[in-house]
C-alpha cells in the first residue's frame, strides 16, 4: 500500500492487452483514491505484437515499420470503445491530424481472395465488395445471438449472386434461350431473400434447409445450362462461386442443428478442427444429392474454395509455423470469427491512418499517463515467485536493461512526427524504430554494440542488465500479467508444477504459438501504374510465406518524405515462417524467403513490375531506394523481419484448447490477473480484439465486479 492507502497495481507487460486493463481499471469509479498503477516493459516501447516504430534516419521519411500487416475488422467493438475512451480523454487541438479516433481510421470495404478453386485457372482473383452499413463499432458491446449471425450470413449470399445482363444474344443451337440464366439469378435472389425473412431465430426449423435446398437445386440447374452451352467463362465461375456459398451456408446449418450448438454454445465445437467439422458436415448436405457424385469428393473441393482457405491465413492457422498441410484452427472460434467478421459495424475492415504505434498505443499511453499511471520502460520481467506457504504471488524479478540519465524524469518515449500538410507544431506522436539513446547511459556504446532490448530469448537478464525485485507489500500488492504466451512460457515455467489444479500446465500444453514474418516495400510508381491486382485493397490466400498483403499507400501522407524522387505506393505483407532460427539468422531466413516469394509471384501481383534481369522477378528500379547509389541490393533497404523473439510470437486457436485458456481471475494466485489473447475471453484467438476484451475483463476482476464466462 502507498501512505495514503492506495493499493499498488503493477501491470507487467505493455501490450493492448496489459494497456487496456490498465485503461479500463482507471474508468472505474474513484479509481484515483484506490489504485497506484504502474506499467513494467521491456525495451524503449510498448506494444508488444502490435508495437511499431518510425525510421529516425536522413533520407528515410520516418517511414513505418510493423511487426507484421495490422487492420482492424468490423467487428472490434471492445477496441474500438476502448480507443474513444482514450481519445476522448486527450483532448487534442483541433489541427491535430489524428485529433479523433474517427480521423484515425479509414474504412476498407474491399478484400481479394485468390481463388485456386476453379480448374483450369490456378490464379484467379476473386473481388469482393461488402456493402457498408450505417453502425459504429464500439457503440454496442452487446453480440448477436448465433441465430441473428445464421440469419446475417445467409443475407450475404446475396452480395455474391452473379450480376448477369438482362439482355443476351440470340439464342442458337449451343446456346441457352435468351434471359433464362438471368431469370434464374433474380429467382435465386427471391429465394434468398425469403430464407432471410423466415429464419429469423428459427434456425433451428427444418424449413431453412429446406429453403436451402431449394437454392441448390435451382443453382444446380443453373450450373447444368451454363456448361451444357459453352457459356461465358465468368459467368460460370461467378455462379460457382454462388453455389459454394450456399453450399457452405448449407454445411454450417447443418452442423448448427446437428451439434445443437445454439443451445451449448460455439465453444462446445472445440473438440472439431475447423476444416475436420466443415468437411463432416459439407458430406452430410451433399449425400443429399446423388447426381452431385461422390459426397466426399464434393466436401474436399469446398475445403480448397479461398473463403475457407484465407481464414486460415488470417488467424495464421497453420501447424508447425505454417505448414499448409496442417490446419490447427478450432471449430467453434472459427465459426464464431466467421460469424463476427460478416457482422461488422460500418466497414468490413478499418484501416488505420498511420502506425498501429501512433494510432492505438501512442494514445492508450497518452491518456494513461494523463491520468497519473506511471511507466517503468526498459523492466523485462524474467520471473514470478511464489509465496512457499500461500498461494500468492510473493515477488517479480525484473532485469533493468538500461540507466537513465535522468532517472527522476523517467524516459520520455514518444518522438514528434511531423505530419505534411499539418502544422509543424502539431506533429504526430509516434514510437522510434530503435531506443532514443540519448537518454541512456553509455547510449553510444550501447547502440554500436547492437543491443536488442526486445530479444528475449532466455528468461535470466542478459549481458549488462541489473537484477531487481519487486516485493509484494513493498512494491506491489496485486499485478497483472499481460505478457505475450511465449515470454509466459519462460517467466512462469514453475507454474504448472506448483499450482497444478490451475490450467496454467494444460493452457502451455494445448495453446500453441507460431512465428510469422513481415515485409514492406515502397514502390516509385502507384498500384495502378504497376499493374497492381490488389489496388486499394487486402488480399489474401496468396503463397506462403508472405499469404496476406495489402496496398497500404494511404500510409504516405503519415511518413514524411521529401524531394523529387518519393515513393508513390507501399505495400505490407505477412504470414507464418518456419524453422528455429532466431536474431539476425531469422532475419536471413525472411529475406531469403522474400526474394523467393518476389520471384513467384511478382508477374501475378504487379503485371507491369516485373523484370526477367532482376534477382526476384521485381524490377529493383520500382523500390524506392532511401539511399540511393548505396551498396548492396535495393531489397535491402525496405524492411523485411522475422518475428521469432517469445514476445513476438503469435498465439493460435487448435482445437481442444479453449477450456484450457483461464479467465482474468484463474490464475490460481490470490493477487495475479490476467490479461491477454491467450487468457479465456470471449474470441478466444490472436487479435486486438481478443486482448481488448480480455484487458476490460481483467479490469472488472481486479475491482470485484467480473461476471463468470459465458454470462
Amino acid at each position: 500500500m502507498t501512505k495514503d492507502g492506495r493499493e499498488k497495481i503493477a501491470v507487467l507487460g505493455g501490450g493492448v492487452g496489459a494497456l487496456s486493463a490498465a485503461f479500463y481499471l482507471t474508468e472505474q469509479p474513484g479509481w484515483a483514491d484506490r489504485y497506484d498503477i504502474t506499467v513494467y516493459q521491456q525495451g524503449w516501447r510498448l506494444g508488444g505484437k502490435c508495437a511499431s516504430g518510425h525510421d529516425m534516419r536522413p533520407g528515410y521519411g520516418h517511414r513505418i515499420y510493423e511487426h507484421g500487416l495490422h487492420i482492424f475488422a468490423g467487428f472490434y467493438d471492445q477496441a474500438f470503445d476502448l480507443l474513444r475512451r482514450a481519445y476522448g480523454s486527450l483532448e487534442r487541438p483541433e489541427n491535430h491530424p489524428n485529433r479523433g479516433v474517427w480521423d484515425a481510421f479509414t474504412p476498407e470495404d474491399n478484400i481479394t481472395l485468390v481463388d485456386r478453386s476453379i480448374a483450369g485457372s490456378p490464379n484467379l482473383m476473386w473481388y469482393m465488395d461488402f456493402p457498408p452499413n450505417d453502425q459504429v463499432p464500439g457503440e454496442d458491446l452487446s453480440v448477436a445471438p448465433l441465430a441473428v449471425m445464421i440469419q446475417r450470413m445467409v443475407g450475404m449470399l446475396v452480395h455474391v449472386v452473379p450480376s448477369v445482363p438482362k439482355a443476351k444474344a440470340p439464342a442458337g443451337p449451343d446456346q441457352p434461350p435468351e434471359g433464362v440464366i438471368a431469370t434464374l439469378l433474380d429467382e435465386a435472389v427471391a429465394l434468398v431473400d425469403r430464407l432471410i425473412t423466415r429464419v429469423k431465430n428459427e434456425i433451428e426449423d427444418v424449413v431453412a434447409d429446406v429453403i436451402l435446398h431449394q437454392v441448390i437445386h435451382l443453382l444446380e440447374q443453373q450450373v447444368q445450362v451454363i456448361q451444357g452451352s459453352n457459356p461465358d467463362r465468368n459467368t460460370a465461375i461467378m455462379n460457382e462461386r454462388f453455389l459454394n456459398s450456399v453450399y457452405l451456408a448449407q454445411s454450417i446449418i447443418h452442423g448448427v442443428v446437428a451439434d445443437d450448438v445454439l443451445e451449448k454454445g460455439y465453444d462446445s465445437l472445440d473438440k472439431y478442427e475447423w476444416s475436420e467439422w466443415v468437411y463432416a458436415n459439407a458430406v452430410a448436405v451433399a449425400r443429399k444429392y446423388p447426381e452431385w457424385g461422390d459426397p466426399a469428393t464434393r466436401a474436399r473441393k469446398l475445403l480448397d474454395w479461398p473463403p475457407i482457405a484465407s481464414l486460415y491465413d488470417y488467424v495464421f492457422g497453420y501447424g508447425d509455423s505454417g505448414d499448409v498441410t496442417k490446419p490447427n484452427f478450432a471449430a467453434g472460434t472459427a465459426l464464431r470469427s466467421g460469424m463476427l467478421m460478416i457482422s461488422y459495424r460500418g466497414h468490413f475492415f478499418w484501416k488505420m491512418r498511420g502506425a498501429m504505434g501512433d494510432v492505438v498505443i501512442a494514445p492508450l499511453y497518452l491518456a494513461l499517463l494523463k491520468r497519473g499511471v506511471k511507466f517503468e520502460f526498459f523492466s523485462r520481467v524474467t520471473g514470478l515467485n511464489i509465496d512457499p506457504a500461500q498461494d500468492q504471488l510473493a515477488s517479480i524479478d525484473i532485469a533493468q536493461q538500461v540507466t537513465l540519465k535522468s532517472p527522476v524524469n523517467g524516459y520520455q518515449p514518444l518522438i514528434g512526427v511531423p505530419i505534411p500538410g499539418w502544422p509543424a507544431d502539431v506533429p504526430l506522436e509516434g514510437w522510434p524504430a530503435e531506443p532514443l539513446w540519448d537518454q541512456l547511459v553509455d547510449g553510444e556504446s550501447l547502440r554500436a554494440a547492437g543491443r536488442d532490448f526486445e530479444a528475449d530469448q532466455k528468461g535470466e537478464p542478459g549481458a549488462g542488465d541489473i537484477p531487481r525485485q519487486l516485493k509484494l507489500g513493498v512494491d506491489f500488492d496485486r499485478a497483472i500479467i499481460g505478457i505475450s504466451l511465449g515470454g509466459l512460457k519462460q517467466v512462469c515455467s514453475s507454474f504448472p508444477a506448483r499450482l497444478p489444479r490451475s490450467n496454467w500446465g494444460p493452457m502451455f500444453g494445448a495453446v500453441t504459438t507460431t512465428r510469422t514474418c513481415a515485409m514492406q516495400l515502397w514502390f516509385t510508381r502507384s498500384m495502378d501504374d504497376l499493374g497492381s491486382k490488389g489496388s486499394d485493397r487486402t488480399l489474401a490466400g496468396a503463397d506462403q510465406p508472405y499469404s496476406a498483403w495489402s496496398d497500404m499507400s494511404h500510409l504516405l501522407t503519415r511518413e514524411t518524405w521529401s524531394g523529387p524522387h518519393l515513393p508513390r505506393a507501399i505495400g505490407y505483407f505477412c504470414g507464418q515462417i518456419q524453422g528455429p532460427e532466431n536474431g539476425k539468422a531469422a532475419d536471413r531466413k525472411a529475406m531469403g524467403l522474400a526474394i523467393q516469394w518476389l520471384t513467384d509471384n511478382s508477374q501475378l501481383y504487379w503485371g507491369r513490375a516485373t523484370s526477367p534481369s532482376s534477382p526476384y522477378g521485381l524490377d529493383p528500379n520500382l523500390l524506392h531506394d532511401p539511399e540511393p547509389g548505396a551498396a548492396g541490393d535495393v531489397l535491402t533497404r525496405q524492411y523485411i523481419r522475422a518475428n521469432c523473439n517469445p514476445s513476438d510470437l503469435y498465439v493460435q486457436s487448435p482445437k481442444g484448447s479453449v477450456f484450457t485458456r483461464m479467465d482474468a481471475n484463474q490464475s490460481g494466485l490470490g493477487n495475479l490477473f490476467l490479461a491477454g489473447d491467450w487468457t479465456l475471453n470471449g474470441i478466444n484467438s490472436g487479435c486486438a480484439e481478443s486482448a481488448a476484451r480480455s484487458g476490460w475483463r481483467c479490469a472488472q476482476a481486479v475491482a470485484g465486479t467480473l461476471k463468470p464466462y459465458g454470462t
